[in-house]
C-alpha cells in the first residue's frame, strides 16, 4: 500500500460531522437537545453565585 491508500482509508474511518441534533428518524430534536442543557446550565449558574458570594 501507498501512503496515499493509507491515508484515504485511515481518512474513510473518520466522520466529519461531531454533532447533529437530527435523529436517526430524518427529524430535529431541538426541544430534546435544550431539555439536556438545562441541568448543566442550572449546576453553572449555582457555581457562579457560589463564587460571587465568596467575593
Amino acid at each position: 500500500m501507498t501512503n496515499m491508500e493509507i491515508k484515504a482509508l485511515d481518512d474513510a474511518g473518520r466522520t466529519s460531522m461531531v454533532w447533529s441534533p437530527e435523529g436517526y428518524d430524518g427529524q430535529t430534536h431541538y426541544g430534546a437537545v435544550l431539555r439536556s442543557l438545562v441541568p448543566s446550565l442550572l449546576i453553572l449558574m449555582a457555581v457562579v453565585a457560589l463564587m460571587m458570594f465568596v467575593l
